[in-house]
Order: structure tokens, then C-alpha cells, then sequence
């Protein structure tokens, strides 16, 4: 099953509102640049992972997506933390949150990355 960043952008999107909960008004202005970034960045993954697992000589490994998902998500935390009032810790509950969402919605495609 491929996914594309596309389907990723909109259930990221339809997640975070909820999840930012009273910081949505915060990070609104920023929220679309970072989630698609990281949706761009999750299909790529997904990708390199799939080719991984038909030839071990191309894309990378589940453990090399999960870092590079790590890496993404800090950056976008980063992002917010910095452009907002809102703490690190706000911003990990509600990235935690949208997380949740797209391990319910992808869990056949990115179960090794999330």
C-alpha cells in the first residue's frame, strides 16, 4: 500500500487543530509549511523503506526511517516552540496526538517509521 503525501498533508491537517487545542491560534500561520514538509518527508520515507525491503541494496532501513522521522519531527517542534508562546511540552502533546491519528490511519505503510 503506498501513501502520498497528499493523504498524509489532510489527516495531519484534520488532526491538529484538535490536537494544538487552545495553541491552534499559534501555530495556524506556520502549521501548513511544517505539515507539509513532514508529509513530503513521510512518503519519502515510506518509499525508501518499501525499496529497502525488496533490495536491501536501495532506499534505507525501518531503523534509518525512524530516525529520519525523528529528525522531522523535531524540526517541525523546533518550529513551533520558536515561532509561538506555546512550550515544548504543548507542542509534543499535540504532535504526539497527530502522530496517533496517522498510526490509525497509515499503521500498514509506516508502522517501522512511528
Amino acid at each position: 500500500m503506498a501513501i502520498s503525501a497528499d493523504e498524509i498533508f489532510a489527516k495531519i491537517s484534520d488532526a491538529a487543530e484538535g490536537a494544538f487545542k487552545d495553541g491552534w491560534a499559534a501555530v495556524k500561520g506556520y502549521a501548513p509549511a511544517e505539515f507539509k514538509k513532514m508529509a513530503v518527508q513521510l512518503e519519502s520515507i515510506a518509499e525508501n523503506i518499501a525499496q529497502y525491503q525488496i533490495n536491501s541494496n536501495e532506499g534505507y532501513s525501518p531503523a534509518t526511517g525512524k530516525i529520519l522521522f525523528r529528525m522531522q519531527r523535531t524540526a517541525c517542534e523546533s518550529v513551533f516552540v520558536a515561532v509561538t508562546h506555546l512550550t515544548l511540552i504543548a507542542v509534543q502533546k499535540a504532535l504526539n496526538a497527530i502522530v496517533k491519528v496517522l498510526k490509525e490511519a497509515f499503521s500498514a505503510v509506516l508502522a517501522a517509521v512511528l
